[in-house]
């Protein structure tokens, strides 16, 4: 693997990664200022099986946590598994980030079976808009582009959209990125020819409408990856398609209408009040519907909204109530309050140059999914931030 790291002043850097790396056999955390320590960090020690811990220095909370704990003297790590080699954590949109210990086995299966997806494209370049210190990172951004072998991964701390496709015009390019940069590309006026690369979002949904837009624009294929930092990848699909499929070695089912996993990419340990271990099937918190032909994400639970007898995504509505003029971002939650009439709420949450009238919203979600019987609360805040994989975040 050629390693290219594109500076400050634009300048491209052959960047060697021969340095070694003695293995102390006990976790240690990997301090990184930039991208491209990281990676010079990362990679000796990751071949050498140094076991690693991963988090986001930026995270207040992490840092907190990781000043006053030493991962190697918590109760249970004997129980960890032999080839136990990488802590990452959540990103902590839902409250306290959740730790979760992959081995060298989790890894490696996922990623052979990453590379089998993008074989459908032959590729001779990987470009990475994402941060490392994170699953999809880690996986997709350094593992996978590893195991394609002769190609040149491409690295800038922060690409601008504009620079993103003078690297993509160049052909056979993989792609590691999120929906809000899917979303960015598909604001800009240049019409490019990429039906050679694939683009890769994960980290959060992407509403079809972006995708259709950017397939216009760019005649590139899109390919979704659900999953989280504890179970790994469970899915792909591509396009504006509804029904994702199942990656190798998944497998999935129903259960109280909840989507639960079994799979070799899931976590067998977790550190969430001390070290845990999760039990499998893993059921999560999404609301599926499922067939012989894969299965349709229908949101979180606490993120489907009945109107008028339909189940709608609560990320629809955000999608809905970004378009009126003057809100930048919309978060929207059900919640359940036991002193009201009706226990459930409709929480939103906006980030608005101007505060809306509340009939003015309800009247906007009438309009595309029938009439709100459920009662809402709007807040308003200064900014609602995003993480550093794109998602929302109020905590």
């Amino acid at each position: 693997m050629i390693f290219t790291y594109i500076d400050g002043s634009n300048t491209r850097n052959s960047v060697s990664l021969l340095d070694t790396h003695h293995n102390s056999g006990f976790f240690e955390t990997l301090h990184a200022d930039s991208k491209l320590e990281f990676i010079k960090q990362f990679i000796p020690a990751y071949n050498a099986g140094q076991k690693l811990v991963l988090f986001d220095k930026n995270h207040t909370q992490l840092l907190d946590f990781h000043q006053k704990n030493n991962i190697n003297s918590l109760k249970d790590t004997e129980s960890l598994e032999p080839d136990t080699r990488l802590l990452f954590f959540t990103s902590g949109s839902s409250g306290f980030p959740v730790g979760a210990f992959k081995t060298q086995t989790n890894l490696a299966k996922e990623v052979k079976a990453l590379k089998e997806l993008v074989s459908v494209k032959c590729i001779k370049r990987v470009v990475v808009t994402v941060p490392f210190v994170h699953i999809y990172g880690v996986l997709g951004g350094l593992l996978l582009p590893l195991a394609l072998g002769e190609i040149e991964l491409i690295v800038k701390e922060d690409f601008l959209p504009y620079e993103l496709i003078e690297e993509v015009k160049k052909g056979d390019t993989l792609v590691i990125t999120t929906p809000v940069f899917i979303k960015a590309l598909g604001k800009l006026s240049e019409t490019v020819d990429m039906s050679s690369s694939l683009f890769i979002s994960s980290t959060g949904p992407l509403h079809t409408d972006d995708i259709s837009v950017f397939e216009t624009l760019y005649s590139a294929d899109v390919m979704q990856l659900f999953g989280s930092t504890e179970t790994g990848g469970i899915a792909y699909k591509f396009g504006v398609s509804k029904k994702w499929i199942p990656l190798r070695d998944v497998s999935v089912e129903q259960k109280n209408e909840r989507l639960s996993v079994s799979s070799p990419y899931i976590s067998t340990f977790l550190l969430q009040e001390g070290i845990q271990k999760l039990e499998l099937p893993f059921t999560t918190e999404d609301i599926i519907e499922i067939d012989s032909e894969g299965f349709e994400l229908l949101g979180r639970s606490n993120k489907i909204i009945k109107i008028a007898g339909k189940r709608i995504s609560a990320l629809a509505i955000e999608s809905l109530l970004e378009k009126i003029e003057g809100v930048e971002r919309a978060v929207v939650t059900l919640v359940y309050k036991k002193e009201l009439l009706r226990s459930e709420q409709i929480l939103i949450t906006l980030q608005a140059k101007n505060q809306l009238q509340k009939s003015f919203i309800k009247q906007k979600i009438n309009e595309s999914y029938g009439v709100l019987t459920i009662p809402f609360k709007v807040v308003y805040v200064e900014t609602i931030k995003l993480s550093s994989m794109g998602k929302k975040v109020l905590f």
